[in-house]
């Protein structure tokens, strides 16, 4: 865990020190090379949507039985995630103020986004339990699986600054904040041999700081950024910071596949075909569109 933080940290860093502001002009091609001369307002509508996953650890740990045990035995879990989907919308915003921050001579913020949604997250999880004859030899097997999946109504909040890689391609970082709430109990109960003693179920709210990862491709009226969402830390319920959502007797940590849709705003006409607003609106949507 302490490794990827240094390493987000790291990438984060990086882009805020190389990045460089994209000076396209308002007036945009289409892809027949016909210029469009639109303005924009700073923000826009964003819908997100995709496959999630829940990872879970690789190695599985041998638990001894308790010394007080009428028969000896030791035992472990095989946890697994399994596929499951998530959708949301919300809006996109844009500074429109200061473009270069004095350290690393560049906007820190490139957009902010929020978004409502819906997720369905899954696993499973196989327990063996070996008893043990005195000296210690197995003398037989038992083995039980459980299956869930749970649904979560949830909001989230992230920051986002972009790395140029040409006129219509960027990389996109983001850091936020998302809250989420169960309202689709999954199942608990075990098919076959399970250990009641050693299973927790998470409470119904969790609320996680996330880190979100993709690569933004520009068209006309916004952008298309196809990428992941993966938790780094957890604030509740709180298990030293652990963002993994415990189910069973493992945990597992969602991580959210997506392609995330900007669509921006067009600023309206006026009766003679000239866009409306002050010369300071101007000076804001191009600020704005220099900064994409």
């Amino acid at each position: 865990m302490r490794k990827f933080h240094l390493c987000f940290l790291f990438v984060l860093a990086s882009t805020f020190v190389f990045s460089q502001r994209d000076l396209t002009p308002s007036k945009r091609k289409n892809a027949f090379g016909k210029v469009h001369n639109l303005e924009f307002r700073n923000y826009g509508l964003q819908f997100s949507f995709g496959p999630t996953y829940m990872l879970t650890k690789q190695k599985n740990e041998v638990f001894q039985s308790p010394a007080d045990a009428v028969r000896p035995y030791n035992y472990s879990f095989d946890p697994e995630g399994l596929v499951g989907v998530f959708a949301e919308v919300g809006m996109v915003h844009y500074p429109t103020g200061e473009r270069k921050h004095p350290l690393f001579k560049s906007r820190l913020i490139t957009y902010y986004d929020w978004g409502l949604g819906f997720k369905y997250l899954g696993g499973t999880e196989k327990t063996t339990i070996n008893f043990l004859s005195p000296s210690g030899s197995i003398t037989n097997v038992e083995t039980g699986e459980g299956r869930y999946y749970n649904g979560y109504g949830y909001g989230r909040f992230t920051l986002h600054h972009n790395t140029k890689i040409n006129g219509k391609i960027y990389i996109d970082n983001g850091l936020g904040l998302n809250f989420d709430y169960r309202v689709l109990n999954g199942n608990r109960n075990y098919k076959d041999a399970s250990l009641p003693e050693t299973q927790y179920f998470h409470k119904p709210f969790v609320a996680q700081m996330h880190y979100d990862l993709g690569v933004g491709i520009r068209f006309l009226h916004g952008s298309i950024v196809p990428g992941a969402q993966i938790p780094i830390l957890g604030f509740y319920e709180w298990n030293k910071g652990n963002p993994s959502l415990r189910w069973y007797s493992s945990k597992y940590r969602p991580i959210l596949f997506k392609v995330k849709i900007i669509w921006l705003l067009e600023k309206k006409k006026s009766k003679n075909g000239c866009q409306k607003g002050s010369e300071q609106d101007r000076k804001s949507n191009d600020s704005y569109m220099q900064g994409q």
